[in-house]
Parts: C-alpha cells; sequence; structure tokens
C-alpha cells in the first residue's frame, strides 16, 4: 500500500474523533449489553490506537488492528470481553498521570513548559514557571479522574460509570481547559497570548515524543 501522511491537527482530529465514537458503543455496550454491542465497543476501542496508522496505510497498524479485532470478537464469545470495556476509562488518565508527571522530577523539563517553549520560543520566565504548576494540575486531574473512574467501576451501578466515563470526564476536561486559558489571560494580561483557536492549534501540532526527549 502506497503510504501517506497526515497533518499532526489531521492526526489529532482522527484520534479524538475515533475514541468519542468509542465512547457511545462503549456506553451502549454497558448499559444495554448484547453480544453484538460489546464485540463493535471493544472493537471501536481497539481502533483508536492504529486510526493514525490505518489512516496512513501502515500495513503493521492494518495487521495490528485486525488481530486485536479479531481477539475481542473471540473473548466476548467466552463471555469475558465485558470487562476490557471497563479499563480504557482507567488505564488511560492512570497514563496520562505517568506521562505528565515524569516530567516534573527534578532536572526535567514539565512537559507543559516544553509545549511552551516549542511553540513560542520567547516565551517569558513568569509563564514559563506558571506551565510548570499547571503541569502538576494536569497530573493531579488525571490521577483523580483514574481514581473516580475505577471507584465507579467497581462500586457503583453501570449507567453512573458510563455517565462520568463517557460523557463528564470528557466536560470536565474541556471545562479545565477553557477555564485555565481564561483565568491567564486574566492573570497574566499584559502577555500578548494566542487566541484560543490559534492555542488549541499550537497544543494539537506539537509532537509529545520530540519533547519530551
Amino acid at each position: 500500500m502506497a503510504r501517506v501522511t497526515l497533518s499532526p491537527t489531521t492526526r489529532a482530529w482522527l484520534v479524538a474523533l475515533s475514541f468519542a465514537a468509542s465512547s457511545i458503543f462503549v456506553h451502549f455496550a454497558v448499559t444495554r449489553p448484547t453480544p453484538l454491542l460489546e464485540r463493535a465497543a471493544l472493537i471501536a476501542l481497539a481502533f483508536v490506537p492504529f486510526s493514525v496508522g490505518m489512516a496512513e496505510l501502515r500495513f503493521g497498524a492494518w495487521c495490528a488492528f485486525a488481530l486485536l479485532a479479531a481477539t475481542a470478537w473471540w473473548l466476548v464469545g467466552l463471555d469475558g470481553g465485558a470487562p476490557f470495556l471497563f479499563l480504557p476509562s482507567i488505564l488511560i488518565p492512570a497514563l496520562l498521570t505517568w506521562f505528565f508527571a515524569s516530567t516534573l522530577r527534578p532536572g526535567r523539563e514539565s512537559l507543559i513548559t516544553a509545549v511552551a517553549r516549542a511553540a513560542r520560543p520567547d516565551t517569558p520566565d513568569y509563564l514559563l514557571r506558571y506551565s510548570r504548576t499547571l503541569t502538576v494540575l494536569w497530573a493531579s486531574l488525571f490521577a483523580a479522574m483514574a481514581l473516580w473512574d475505577g471507584l465507579l467501576a467497581a462500586f457503583a451501578p453501570q449507567r453512573w460509570w458510563s455517565f462520568m466515563a463517557n460523557l463528564a470526564n470528557y466536560l470536565v476536561v474541556g471545562a479545565f481547559v477553557v477555564g485555565e486559558y481564561v483565568f491567564r489571560r486574566l492573570r497574566f494580561r499584559d502577555y500578548a497570548h494566542p487566541g484560543f483557536v490559534e492555542y488549541v492549534m499550537l497544543v494539537a501540532k506539537t509532537n509529545p515524543r520530540r519533547l519530551r526527549g
């Protein structure tokens, strides 16, 4: 297959949309469980990490997705697929917690500080210090998200867990992004901040692999 290359923005949108679609499938698979819905939800979840590779026609991504999809189909046939519907809501924020928190070790540049430098090399020192605090806040938010999703999955009705994992979590993250942007503009009003859309695009275009070193 001839390879294609997607722009960073297109990649970000593809992952976001595929993840949102998988959340819808998971919600129905948990609240109205049938083997077909469970299979569809697990296959949708399996598609998310390989969505970019498949869109770019990478043979390895297609093979890995096919293997995971076949495994999901087999697990549901053995009545063993349901637990895997809950895991992403716990594992993903836990991994994001580690991703942010691991850059806070002494001698390391925090993740959001690196993003700020990459987007605007002339970012002033006071904003770089603020960006480190913001990295702590994001790590804390994702840790709390993993904790409450885990507790709801273990002890609450499945509808409660689904509401939090497949809707409320996204609203919390969105509110945090918007709220932090407004706070930063008010707190550092003398700095020429980018517009909100430009700010989101700058973050979307950043390659985390290059930042972590």
